[in-house]
């Protein structure tokens, strides 16, 4: 289950020097955490596979040498070229999960020293520093709270770098090596009037290159410049749209007091050191979030600018209506270089696409991520019939969306396959059907879709419009509507009449809740944090406005109505939480998984949604759902069923823990032995064993030999952790994967990881050590090659598909 999020709240907070080393290529040593129960390394080769690009935020350019280059991740990690961005490899992992590494800055007089700043949005990152090009690091003790979201150096005195944070502006005179607080009481004292609160939220920094007192600092709400190497401060407003964020700031290199400033209501300039400005025309409103905006450094008038719906390009100095839009609108930029020998040549950071390269001055650009991939894979199934072709899909981490990708040479490279799917579809679940291997399903955020040339083309699944007779109107037979799959209980027997097909992502409207409903969900939502002033029974504006804040919370479809999901997730029982089953025409909701079931009417379809657990004989004549009973939380997250016992259904909720039905869904128990304080992200059945049972949930692991009766939590040698995937070898269903999403900067060296059992999941070895500089040791996804269990793929949270072959050695112990 990774679509319902669950905050774990740590007290313990530990603040560490941290000096991290790097090697030049992947080791092939074998650590204590690399070895099998049988003495032997499970694999020593870690391929890092792709799919390549990614999230690249800070991209820079050595002054020093115009073929290195630098770039940061939004997971903590640093990448380096020296062949001018034709390939990548990763420098150093700072292994604090979530760091957005927003600004690196190479020293012009000495290019192995490195400055880095990162921030996790307002929670802290840090300043780090490297003396030796990025070998080792150190984290400066006095930025270590503090969220950086800017940096800058001076060129008249580069012994001065400039940090600006979320509390205010620091400095250091001597090459970051200490740092004190600059006086920034004049930028809290305006946020407080303006939000009501002291924060001075720094976003960006610029030193005049003449006279290192001079500084701009842009705020999230105006701008500011100091004189006085910033001792004092001063709005500079003149011109500018009141409570406007400034993103970026970027000086003439020709004359200084010429400068740009990307805001959230749009470009300005000013040519007399930010006395007045003057808003730039012609970027359309929607595209206007820049974050980066740079004047070409050697072409005087060329204006580049990186928004959040493509790159912008002007030839006259920016003037209005002068932008012309030179990638897609759906491209995000957040960084823009050019290369210093070769002025045509640029290169800008992308949200999910990489780095790109211009060789024309900005007019077209083409991807240069070989050796990098920094995407979040959220599952992996390999073809059960062609061999070597692996199935993926991943999550775009910032803007929402994802993608789905194919690789037919055993995941060695992969390809992007989505025609036919709309924007922002995220894919949670893949499931090929048993009868026929060229018909894929695809659970999504939007409902199912599904391929029948093996992921090559989609279309969503939506029940078939039923044939009416020309000229005469329909008249439907509410006693012969056909059911996806007959009912047999009493509660069951009332007739659906089918539904008009729906369009994926729409959501059925759902019944108007009493009076009492509301008036409980706004004592809930109230409860929860949220403004809704005094619960009244009535769906008012305020009301709506906070339930559509608590479903984008809590990642539900955000309709502003409260639908049985949303009440569920607010504790409340609806009143048709234990009524019959619905049928609905199409599955509108997230679907989280996508299972076979040997039902009633034959080969089903079962499928796990945020609105409960659906079945099918046929997705075309839509979806039965089954009902749990009262007071159980119908968000299902996962399943499990087993050919050995069909009559068993497994099932993972987000808040009632795990169910079972021993009935093939007539009648459901919920089972003690596995905590509901956390969501279930997987269930598994040993395929020749279906009573050893094992479960992974956001805080544990647990195991059953007997069905579900008893359980133990977890096993020898394996962490807490949030295990989001669990793998069985079919042909040794002793061996056993599991794969730790869990890592914070508390367990950053032991936190994530693949484990690996012989025993059933009595004991547990950690397989992915050290000594193989993997970019996340957060794990999402497990899969085996179903041709050979030699193969296993691995998905991380940002560094792609990890591909590894068991080791010979460790092979041969298996055959024994």
């Amino acid at each position: 289950m990774k679509r319902i999020s669950i905050a774990v709240v740590l007290v313990l907070i530990v603040s560490l020097t941290l000096v991290f080393h790097s090697s030049l290529r992947v080791s092939a040593r074998v650590a204590a955490s690399d070895v099998t129960s049988s003495g032997t390394p499970y694999s020593s080769e870690w391929r890092l596979t792709g799919p390549t690009g990614g999230d690249v935020r800070g991209l820079v350019i050595d002054p020093n040498d115009p073929d290195r280059f630098y770039f940061g991740t939004l997971d903590g990690q640093i990448y380096t070229s020296t062949d001018g961005a034709r390939s990548w490899r990763m420098l150093v992992n700072l292994n604090r999960p979530s760091l957005f590494v927003d600004h690196i800055i190479v020293d012009p007089r000495n290019s192995k020293v490195l400055y880095v700043a990162t921030h996790r949005h307002k929670d802290p990152g840090g300043f780090f520093k490297s003396t030796d090009g990025g070998l080792t690091w150190r984290d400066a003790p006095e930025l270590r709270k503090a969220a950086i979201h800017s940096l800058a150096q001076s060129e008249s005195n580069p012994n001065i770098l400039l940090a600006g944070t979320i509390t205010g502006i620091f400095r250091s005179t001597d090459s970051g090596e200490t740092w004190s607080p600059l006086p920034t009481g004049a930028l809290a004292a305006a946020a407080a009037q303006q939000r009501g609160d002291q924060e001075v939220d720094v976003e960006s920094l610029a030193i005049d290159p003449r006279n290192s007192n001079v500084i701009y600092a842009g705020t999230w709400y105006l701008p500011y410049k100091s004189s006085d190497g910033g001792q004092t401060w001063r709005i500079i407003k003149k011109g500018i749209i009141d409570d406007s964020d400034i993103f970026a700031i970027n000086l003439d290199p020709r004359n200084a007091d010429h400068v740009i400033a990307s805001a959230c209501s749009g470009i300005y300039e000013t040519r007399d050191a930010g006395e007045n400005w003057v808003k730039v025309q012609g970027i359309p409103s929607q595209s206007r979030r820049t974050r980066a905006i740079l004047q070409h450094p050697s072409i005087p008038g060329l204006v580049f600018a990186g928004t959040t719906e493509g790159f912008w390009r002007s030839g006259k100095g920016g003037e209005n209506n002068s932008w012309m839009v030179t990638t897609s609108r759906q491209l995000e930029i957040n960084s823009i270089a050019v290369h210093p020998r070769n002025p045509n040549t640029v290169f800008i950071g992308t949200n999910n696409y990489g780095v790109m390269v211009s060789t024309d001055g900005g007019k077209n650009f083409v991807p240069s991520n070989t050796g990098f991939s920094g995407r979040f894979v959220n599952t992996i199934v390999a073809d059960r019939e062609n061999a070597n072709r692996v199935y993926a899909t991943t999550i775009n981490t910032t803007t929402g969306g994802g993608f789905f990708f194919i690789s037919s040479d055993g995941g060695a490279s992969w390809q992007p396959s989505m025609r036919n799917m709309p924007p922002r579809l995220i894919g949670y679940s893949i499931f090929q059907d048993d009868r026929d291997g060229n018909t894929i399903y695809l659970g999504t955020n939007l409902g199912v879709y599904r391929s029948s040339d093996r992921g090559v083309s989609w279309a969503p699944v939506m029940a078939r419009k039923p044939a009416t007779t020309p000229g005469k109107r329909r008249v439907t037979n509410r006693g012969s509507v056909r059911r996806t799959v007959a009912q047999s209980r009493p509660s069951s027997t009332r007739r659906a009449i089918a539904q008009p097909p729906s369009t994926p992502g729409q959501r059925i409207a759902a019944p108007k809740p009493s009076d009492d409903t509301v008036r409980r969900a706004q004592e809930a939502l109230g409860r929860a944090g949220y403004e809704i002033g005094t619960p009244d029974g009535q769906l008012g504006p305020r009301t709506i406005a906070a339930i559509k804040r608590f479903q984008t919370d809590r990642y539900l479809s955000v309709s502003g109505q409260l639908d049985e999901t949303t009440l569920a997730a607010l504790g409340i029982a609806s009143a048709t939480a234990g009524s019959a089953t619905a049928h609905v025409a199409a599955l509108s909701d997230p679907v989280n998984a996508m299972v076979s079931f040997a039902g009633k009417s034959g080969h089903e379809i079962l499928a796990a949604t945020n609105s409960g657990l659906f079945r099918t004989a046929d997705p075309a004549l839509g979806w039965d759902r089954f009902s749990y009973g009262q007071g159980i939380d119908v968000r299902t997250t996962s399943i499990s069923t087993s050919a050995q016992n069909p009559s068993v259904i497994f099932v993972g909720t987000a808040t009632s823990g795990v169910l079972v039905s021993r009935d093939a869904g007539e009648t459901w128990q919920q089972l003690s032995g596995v905590l509901n304080t956390s969501p279930v992200n997987v269930i598994v059945q040993d395929p020749q064993r279906s009573s050893f049972v094992y479960v992974g949930t956001k805080l544990g692991f647990y195991m059953s030999h007997d069905g579900g009766d008893h359980w133990s939590r977890r096993g020898g040698n394996l962490p807490f952790g949030d295990f989001t995937s669990i793998l069985i070898n079919p042909r040794n269903p002793d061996e056993l994967f599991a794969g730790n999403a869990y890592q914070n900067d508390q367990n950053a060296q032991g936190g994530g990881g693949v484990y690996r059992s012989n025993d059933a999941g009595s004991t547990w070895v950690r397989i992915d050590g050290r000594e193989h500089r993997l970019p996340s040791f957060r794990i999402w996804a497990l899969a085996l090659d179903p041709k050979d269990q030699n193969t296993l793929f691995v998905g991380s949270h940002s560094g792609g598909i990890y591909v590894v072959p068991r080791g010979a050695e460790s092979s041969a112990n298996e055959r024994r």
